[in-house]
């Protein structure tokens, strides 16, 4: 079985170690392909895709007739045409239970950073050369803010557990999670217009799908009345980024942590949140760490032993109910 990367890093050797490690007989090739016709040429062969950004569009997914598996290298999977790919019902994996712990530790990271205002005094001590303690008066004690989670899956979860350590209120909205889920988290399950509303810390945790696309717009950036601060470690995509610029002028949204945008490639010189003092930009490394890498491989290979064994439930797969296995 031939497998096929479609980007470069630094795992082949960790990733042919793991494979002898688990007994899978198949053979690994990097193929960097970034435009559509790239992966049509350099992929014809492959069984089994190993991909994250690259673009597995209709047109690319109806010329490839070997493939038989997807295996993003992430948690998102929303650079492939999953409508086309339920039709020709191809398998799409993806990594269940990578790097939660570091996404979850950079949204409380970015709670802490910001209610410490730890950011924006180095700034007003390096940049403006003030020595102000006062500058900020509109400080509070953490365990008085109310932290709002949009979805509550892994990483929010986690993220939940740690905020409660602080003494935070948590409320979350994910209606595609049992009502007793929250409950035994003590957590609040509310509308997300209630959590827009109510919450001094409004972090996402959605995925990118054709139904979340802009999905936290102007409609909900208007409906707050604490002048949240926005943490944004999920998917860029989700957000309507013009209605975001305008709340956070208008002081509707008082602060934005983001490490995600629409774009993964930025035209950093037109990009409006540059030169907004009450906006702070990480480039997607929310999931980084030496050991997510090595996890995010294991996961892809044990996903792929999963499905050789047709044990379909471990195998990471999006798509199990659409297709017929």
């Amino acid at each position: 079985m031939k497998i096929v990367r479609l980007f470069e890093d630094q795992m082949l050797q960790y990733e042919e170690k793991v494979i002898q490690e688990l007994g899978l007989d198949v053979s690994i090739d990097v193929r960097v392909s970034q435009t559509e016709a790239e992966i049509i040429q350099n992929a014809q062969d492959a069984d089994v895709l190993i991909t994250v950004y690259e673009p597995l569009t209709q047109h690319v997914l109806e010329n490839l007739p070997n493939l038989k598996l997807v295996l993003y290298r992430s948690v998102g999977v929303n650079n492939i045409d999953l409508t086309f790919a339920n039709q020709l019902k191809l398998p799409v994996s993806h990594l269940v239970h990578y790097c939660t712990d570091e996404v979850a530790n950079y949204v409380v990271a970015a709670i802490l950073m910001h209610n410490r205002r730890i950011h924006d005094f180095n700034q007003v001590v390096k940049v403006r050369k003030q020595w102000d303690s006062e500058h900020f008066l509109d400080m509070h004690r953490l365990f008085v803010q109310t932290v709002g989670l949009i979805g509550f899956g892994n990483i929010p979860r986690l993220v939940a557990k740690r905020m409660q350590a602080f003494g935070c209120q948590i409320l979350a909205y994910d209606p595609f999670v049992a009502k007793d889920v929250f409950s035994k988290a003590g957590v609040q399950s509310v509308s997300l217009e209630e959590l827009f509303t109510d919450s001094d810390y409004i972090s996402s945790h959605l995925p990118l799908t054709p139904q979340t696309k802009g999905v936290l717009n102007q409609n909900l950036f208007a409906s707050t009345k604490k002048a949240p601060v926005f943490i944004n470690a999920s998917r860029g995509g989700v957000v309507n980024e013009k209605d975001l610029v305008t709340a956070l002028h208008n002081g509707h949204i008082s602060y934005a942590i983001l490490d995600v945008l629409a774009s993964e490639d930025p035209d950093l010189e037109q990009l409006p949140f540059i030169p907004m003092e009450n906006v702070l930009l990480t480039p997607h490394i929310a999931f980084y760490s030496q050991e997510a890498f090595l996890q995010g491989v294991r996961e892809n290979l044990e996903n792929l032993q999963a499905y050789l064994r047709q044990d379909y439930q471990q195998a990471g797969l999006v798509n199990a109910k659409e297709i017929d296995l």
